[in-house]
């Protein structure tokens, strides 16, 4: 049996297999959990990673992989799978956008470290702060929770 580890290790050995979808193929509810993901990232880095829906494949026989961070682009993969409700597709880009906050800061994207977690706490609070101003009322609106 694989360990978590070992696990995280082979899923990122399969970035070099994610297949992006392009946004002119995605279905118009896809579309909408992309332009509200889009919109978070740029509320939460001045400069914010592009995020791609992505056919992402499983890290193994038994555990999908619902988001990826390519630390060598800075870019966001989420699976298309995600992109059905609300909830997941948010909690997928959490934790991915804390990869990408982990990484500026630390040059490490790890999994299960210290820093992940504060990392995810902390653009969480902004996601919070953000919807609770009203900054995303135009594209919460299109997407299912």
């Amino acid at each position: 049996m694989l360990t978590d580890r070992e696990l995280i290790r082979a899923s990122q050995e399969r970035l070099r297999e994610v297949k992006v979808i392009p946004d002119a193929k995605l279905e118009p509810r896809h579309m909408a959990y992309l332009r509200l993901a889009r919109g978070i990232a740029a509320r939460v880095f001045y400069t914010p990673p592009p995020v791609h829906v992505a056919a992402i494949p499983p890290a193994s026989d038994r555990v999908r992989t619902a988001g990826m961070y390519g630390t060598a682009t800075g870019e966001i993969y989420i699976s298309l799978e995600m992109m059905e409700r609300g909830r997941t597709m948010v909690d997928t880009l959490v934790h991915e956008l804390a990869h990408h906050r982990q990484y500026r800061s630390t040059g490490e994207s790890e999994d299960l470290t210290p820093a992940h977690a504060e990392a995810m706490t902390s653009v969480a609070a902004q996601v919070v702060e953000a919807v609770a101003s009203g900054a995303f009322d135009n594209l919460l609106g299109e997407v299912t929770w």
